[in-house]
């Protein structure tokens, strides 16, 4: 009896420890933040080391955390943070500081042995053994035993910014199950982002107004801060990006809020609307360019001060200005209003939360995102809106003159005509606009999300050490085709773009046509000997033309890309220059394996771009050869195509060269 009261004694002595120390005694590595689990101490001289964090832990100076995340406010003192932990699955632990912000972090993890495995890391820290930095650090801890004693950690972190530590202790599964949804909530609103982007931008090279590009350049910067620093994408740029725009993030949101300011005072046409406001605005930009000078010259604390300021009130002075401009009759600031509104808002929840008064949380880290995705993708409703009034006000003034033309002469009647004309243009421009739009965001949708994913993924597993290195290889081999293709649709996405928004100019010179196609050939040789294809380039002299060389380039680059991707292993290529009495003649040949599904007449007469996979399943969007034909047009050529037997030529023509 007294026995087993002393067994459930010593059993409460332990979990009494464990819970003081501020770990549960039965802690599932579920992927949740574990700030009320850990104690913490604040080290103001930045000079304690582990054995003084220690002593310091044995004295009771270190207190509990009261926060699933621990807000530690805007601070250049270090902070030691303990953490106990037992493992007594199969699988190894791994300790997540899940952000990205935080510029040092010393890691040490105590073994039962006595010993210490010292990790460091951050965000201006290069790469080291034991870490993987993403948009977050995972720190390798160790192995499971068998005997069930709590491991220890000391945590060191240090910023000069505001410094929120959300911790979790998770194994591979649960991490990558964890990060699945915060991964889907971010692609969601970084799509958005980036569909707003390209068709604003799009939608300012057709209809040339100003106010598209302040919003794009708006939407770009401000993407930016929150993709590569708020969210931790910059690693994907490169390491040696990741570092220096931690040196300077605010660089971004500075232009970020110069952009949006400009931006709100075309769209409000402040001028007109509310005079009063303009020196406000350039009072607003000035303090932005000072948080750009402090931010790049490394004054980050500081900086991060401005920042909580200037965005708040610039945030409220937009949609103060907004309000009394709708109130002076400019009805498309609307939308504007309700944006502005929400944004006021969420910079309060942050700010608030910044400070401790609200309670920082996991959906917190996420708001700042959310929030601004919400705000651009109204004031792109308060765009289209405007558009909807300038039309709307275009017809009356169309209705109001055609009434007039009832009872007015014939040079009325002429003036109202031009009128209705440039009405009609300029609905069909916006018209043109959209089928642009939906043909842009069907490609990239389709052929671009899927590659990039994979993409992503292979990096996550790679930094995770998921992965041997033979299986990084093959698996980096087996998605090169994934990388050159993405390269040439997006090489083939941008010329038919800019085509399609502003016409082809043709920029002709004299060159070299023998010496293009040699330059080309030792790029695509490569994937020539792969294939064993038995090339027969039957280039042997100089053929000077007047062409444009950068378009011939894209015809020659896309038609003998084409020409490698169809033909089988093993069979024909060939290349032939023909010179005529005013013209060359550029033919390209190559062997394909089932002629009866080739339909020449659709090939030259397809307007709408399909997508065709090649002999080992090489992917294409099928704008090549609509770009072919354009620019073999634009530059005084005939582009051609037929086949003979087993084989398919595609023959352009360009003017010779006259000396």
């Amino acid at each position: 009896m007294y026995r087993y009261a002393l067994i459930l004694f010593f059993i409460l002595l332990l979990n009494l420890e464990a819970l003081g120390q501020g770990l549960k005694p039965h802690v599932d590595f579920t992927y949740k933040s574990i700030g009320k689990q850990v104690t913490y101490l604040e080290d103001k001289s930045n000079a304690l080391t582990l054995e003084d964090a220690k002593a310091a832990n044995a004295a009771g100076q270190f207190q509990p955390g009261r926060k699933d995340i621990l807000n530690l406010g805007n601070t250049q003192s270090a902070f030691w943070i303990k953490i106990n932990y037992k493992n007594t699955g199969p699988e190894k632990v791994y300790l997540v500081v899940d952000i990205s912000s935080i510029e040092h972090i010393d890691c040490y993890a105590i073994k039962r042995d006595g010993s210490v495995k010292y990790m460091k890391s951050g965000s201006i820290a290069a790469a080291e053994p034991g870490v993987a930095i993403t948009n977050n650090f995972v720190f390798e801890l160790s192995d499971h035993v068998v005997d069930s004693v709590p491991e220890e950690i000391y945590l060191r972190v240090r910023t000069n910014n505001y410094m929120m530590v959300p911790l979790k202790i998770a194994t591979a599964d649960t991490i990558m199950k964890g990060q699945s949804f915060k991964e889907r909530l971010e692609y969601i609103y970084i799509g958005i982002l980036l569909g707003l982007l390209l068709f604003n931008f799009f939608l300012y090279l057709s209809l040339k107004d100003d106010t598209y590009l302040y919003y794009s350049l708006y939407i770009l910067t401000l993407t930016m801060y929150q993709l590569f620093y708020l969210r931790g994408y910059g690693y994907l740029v490169g390491e040696d990006f990741r570092i220096i725009l931690n040196h300077y993030p605010h660089v971004f949101l500075s232009t970020s809020i110069i952009t949006s300011l400009i931006f709100c005072r075309k769209f409000l046409n402040l001028e007109e609307t509310v005079p009063g406001m303009v020196k406000v605005f350039h009072f607003l930009m000035g303090c932005a360019l000072v948080l750009f000078l402090t931010s790049i010259t490394g004054q980050k604390s500081f900086s991060a001060s401005i920042t909580q300021l200037l965005g708040f009130t610039t945030a409220i002075v937009s949609w103060i200005a907004g309000i009394m401009a709708y109130r002076r009759g400019h009805k498309p600031a609307k939308y504007y209003i309700v944006a502005w509104f929400f944004l006021c808002v969420m910079v309060i929840i942050v700010t608030l939360s910044l400070w401790g008064i609200l309670q920082f949380n996991e959906f917190t880290l996420q708001l700042v995102a959310i929030g601004s995705t919400i705000e651009l993708l109204l004031l792109s409703f308060a765009l289209g809106d405007r558009y909807k009034l300038l039309i709307k006000a275009e017809r009356e003034v169309r209705d109001e003159n055609l009434a007039l033309v009832q009872n007015q002469n014939l040079r009325l009647e002429s003036l109202v005509q031009k009128r209705t004309e440039l009405l009609s243009e300029t609905i069909e421009q916006l018209e043109s606009s959209n089928a642009v739009k939906n043909k842009l965001f069907s490609i990239i949708g389709h052929d671009l999300r899927s590659p990039f994913n994979s993409l992503i993924s292979i990096l996550s597993l790679s930094d995770m050490d998921m992965l041997t290195f033979e299986e990084l290889k093959f698996i980096l081999k087996e998605n090169r085709k994934n990388i050159e293709n993405i390269y040439n649709t997006l090489n083939n996405l941008l010329y038919w773009a800019k085509s399609q928004m502003d016409g082809i100019t043709v920029n002709a010179s004299v060159f070299d046509l023998k010496t293009l196609i040699d330059e080309l050939i030792l790029v695509y040789l490569p994937l020539i000997q792969k294939k064993e294809i038995d090339a027969q380039i039957e280039v042997k002299e100089s053929h000077l033309v007047y062409a444009d060389e950068n378009q011939i380039t894209l015809i020659l680059r896309n038609l003998i890309d084409n020409a490698i991707k169809f033909t089988p292993n093993g069979q024909k290529l060939g290349i032939e220059l023909i010179k005529l009495q005013d013209s060359t003649l550029v033919c390209i040949r190559n062997t394909v394996s089932d002629v009866s599904s080739i339909d020449v007449k659709d090939i030259m007469e397809r307007e709408i771009p399909g997508s065709t996979n090649g002999t080992e399943t090489e992917r294409g969007i099928g704008l090549g050869l609509l770009l072919c034909r354009e620019y073999v047009n634009s530059n005084g050529g005939e582009f051609t195509a037929r086949l003979e037997e087993d084989t398919i030529l595609f023959c352009f023509s360009l003017p010779n060269a006259t000396i």
